[in-house]
């Protein structure tokens, strides 16, 4: 009896695992900088212009993507570029140059930012960090504001993203492995008692 109710829920355990769709890897990005400020940015201490309205000359924004989020709850990564031809600019907002976004159409959820980062010459902005409170899907984590340097105005610098890390909320496949587990472990004992019970 017990060798059955064991491997009856070790396979009922399995399929439902095998069933579940698999997650996608999530990746944070660097979108496509904008030289407007966009609806989906919401700094209420910031001296920027209200949105949507154009920035002033030789500024631009740069969102930051996420894409496969799954109950995403905090995020960090090192932004690295060319700040020989643009710099991250601190327009008075409440975390110097990175400024909250809402995550996408849908789920109008606002990032917190911990931290802007620190830039440090020749390499980039290191340690940006921010959290979210479960968001999922494709989305924006944040803007960055940069100012071109002197002389320099078009095209922008590339962006990469390094070092980034994620937590995010147990995939479903997993809370659904620990949770069969758990009621194995239940049965299990109660099979055990019924046997000591018995005897």
């Amino acid at each position: 009896m017990l060798n059955r109710t064991l491997c009856l829920g070790v396979a009922i355990a399995a399929a439902v695992a095998l069933s579940m769709p698999r997650a996608e890897a999530t990746v944070i990005s660097a979108g496509t900088p904008t030289t407007s400020v966009p609806s989906s940015l919401s700094d209420p201490l910031s001296s920027l212009p209200s949105p949507p309205s154009p920035l002033p000359l030789g500024e631009f924004l740069l969102p930051i993507e996420i894409t496969g989020a799954a109950g995403l709850q905090s995020w960090s990564f090192d932004l690295l570029f060319d700040d020989t031809i643009a710099t991250p600019f601190d327009a008075g907002g409440l975390t110097q140059s990175v400024y909250p976004a809402e995550f996408n159409g849908t789920d109008p959820t606002q990032s917190n930012i911990t931290s802007s980062g620190f830039l440090f010459p020749g390499v980039g902005l290191e340690g940006v960090a921010g959290f979210s409170s479960g968001v999922s899907g494709d989305g924006l984590l944040a803007y960055i504001l940069f100012a071109f340097q002197p002389g320099e105005q078009d095209p922008f610098p590339s962006f990469s993203i390094d070092n980034a890390t994620v937590q995010q909320a147990p995939e479903p496949g997993t809370v659904v492995l620990l949770v069969g587990g758990l009621l194995l472990l239940g049965i299990l004992r109660l099979v055990r008692r019924g046997r000591h019970g018995a005897a």
